[in-house]
């Protein structure tokens, strides 16, 4: 039983709409716990009298489980033996869908992210975005969401990055036929040789402008092109990339202008056309149109959003890099004056990576570049990267220590998850050499390292709907790191079990499809011999 249906009946049988139930950290006070009586009891009855009301209006729909005590103003609910011994016999007989949940069934979930700028290869810190983007999706759809992936593109060559690296080629380009034109970062100095070798001459004759718009297209390009690659090496696949470019030739753009005219919210001022955000909660009204006319990057992601809107899904999430985080209220305020429900959207924001050796920042890649994701998947590994990148929530930065990264041992935590597959692999060929010899007539109890780890596998369900309600893959990590401590302790300990050996290996082959599936959220491919 999860939490979310103890939720549900507290709602139904109690009226508490907002109870508080947590996983207990210690096994002497159950499985989970819940100070709800505490916090709500109320002059002419005491806590202890709340608490015991409770307990007996819950305990016959949760007696399937175990049982459950009220002590001191706190509800602690105890799952028995035979439930762990059922939830093991489920995640042999489900396998990889063990853990799948009803808890979103039928809702249709668009998530955008990565959403990182075209104008060169994918920087380290955005592999961050992605796998934290893509172990959200996965734990989503577990819970019986339907989703949609986007990737937004502002690949608008008018775009100060765009035009910059277009000039940069141009230069680069230049170069090759021989002139001195200044110099090139070693993206803009590849590509530029490559158009050259691509279009000869061609463009030595055109003005300098017109040389680096053609830059920047190419470019444009070649960028997008590394970072599908980069993103599908690392894991990450979208099922759209929407361009910033589309939006105004497929109307999104103009008729969010017109939306929001029609809504008298629009104004002239300095030759610039202004949207009344001020009116929404917005700290000051915003530029949606250039005194060239050109539209601002601002009205571009209104279209992008009202678009989001208009089809139908339940939820849309954006999940923003940090910087990000002033965007949300004018984003927000400007949903709100096109009359959008704002309420289906969420705007997660998550924390950059950074790189570290011996506690000392690494900020430059090889040959003195930028810091990429593709060369620190090279030296470190990508389930080792998905690893450091899930496992911090999103508001904390994550911190990769090539030292630590480098270790072959448990002190590096990644290591110790990716090593949980192998670990109960060799436990479970070894009981299964066992069987035939074995036998399996006793009845004795699980051991103490046992038993932890059959109750883990009986809360996965539970942690996977609690992450994905949460938004919160680094509970997945956390669950991971137990059953590696479990298994641990399951190998170390020194009194033989005394549990029938048929029982303990349907124990190693459930807790071996629970970490795979909980590995799986986390982009890392479980592996039997590491």
């Amino acid at each position: 039983m999860t939490r979310h249906r103890l939720r549900q009946l507290f709602a139904q049988l109690l009226g508490a709409l907002d109870a508080i139930i947590t996983v207990s950290p210690d096994v002497k006070r159950g499985e989970y716990s819940s100070n709800w009586p505490l916090q709500n009891a109320a002059r002419g009855q005491g806590a202890g009298e709340l608490g015991e009301t409770a307990r007996l209006l819950l305990a016959p729909h949760f007696e399937v489980a175990g049982r459950i005590e009220a002590s001191g103003g706190r509800l602690q609910f105890f799952m028995s033996n035979n439930y762990f011994l059922s939830e093991l016999e489920r995640a042999t007989r489900e396998g990889a869908h063990y853990g799948d949940s009803n808890a979103l069934a039928g809702q249709r979930f668009l998530v955008e992210y990565v959403s990182s700028d075209p104008v060169g290869p994918l920087p380290f810190a955005t592999g961050r975005h992605a796998a934290w983007g893509e172990s959200l999706c996965r734990l989503l759809e577990m819970a019986g969401a339907r989703m949609s992936r986007e990737f937004y593109l502002n690949d608008l060559t008018s775009n100060s990055k765009l035009r910059a690296l277009g000039e940069g080629v141009a230069r680069a380009y230049a170069r090759a036929f021989g002139q001195n034109a200044g110099e090139s970062d070693a993206f803009a100095l590849a590509l530029g040789g490559e158009w050259a070798r691509r279009d000869g001459a061609k463009w030595l004759s055109s003005s300098p402008e017109e040389r680096a718009g053609a830059g920047a297209v190419f470019a444009l390009e070649r960028a997008v092109e590394s970072q599908r690659a980069s993103l599908e090496r690392f894991g990450t696949r979208f099922d759209a990339w929407v361009r910033e470019s589309d939006l105004g030739r497929d109307g999104h753009l103009e008729r969010a202008f017109a939306t929001l005219g029609e809504r008298d919210l629009t104004f002239e001022q300095g030759g610039a056309l202004w949207l009344r955000t001020t009116r929404f909660g917005d700290d000051a009204d915003r530029v949606l149109k250039r005194q060239d006319g050109r539209a601002t990057y601002f009205a571009g992601d209104i279209a992008y959003h009202l678009w989001k809107a208009e089809r139908g899904f339940d939820r849309v999430l954006n999940v923003w890099s940090a910087g990000h985080k002033p965007y949300i209220a004018r984003t927000r305020a400007a949903l709100r004056a096109a009359g959008i429900d704002e309420s289906k959207f969420e705007f997660l924001t998550v924390e950059d990576a950074t790189l570290e050796r011996d506690g000392a920042p690494i900020r430059l890649g090889l040959g003195g570049g930028p810091l990429l994701l593709d060369e620190e998947v090279e030296e470190i590994g990508a389930d080792a990267l998905h690893w450091f990148f899930t496992a911090k929530p999103a508001a904390r930065t994550a911190t990769v220590d090539l030292e630590i990264a480098a270790r072959d041992d448990e002190s590096n935590p990644a290591y110790a998850a990716l090593l949980l597959p192998s670990r109960l692999a060799t436990l479970r060929r070894q009981l299964e050499g066992q069987l035939a010899s074995s036998s399996s007539n006793t009845d004795g109890e699980w051991s103490a390292g046992e038993r932890d780890l059959a109750r883990l596998v009986a809360l996965w369900p539970d942690c996977a709907e609690g992450a994905a309600l949460e938004r919160a893959p680094e509970k997945i990590a956390d669950f991971v790191s137990q059953m590696a401590r479990a298994t641990r302790e399951l190998l170390r300990q020194s009194a033989p079990s005394l549990a029938p050996t048929a029982r303990r290996l349907e124990l190693l082959r459930a807790s071996g499809h629970v970490a795979t599936s909980a590995l799986r959220v986390l982009g890392i491919e479980a592996k039997e011999q590491f």
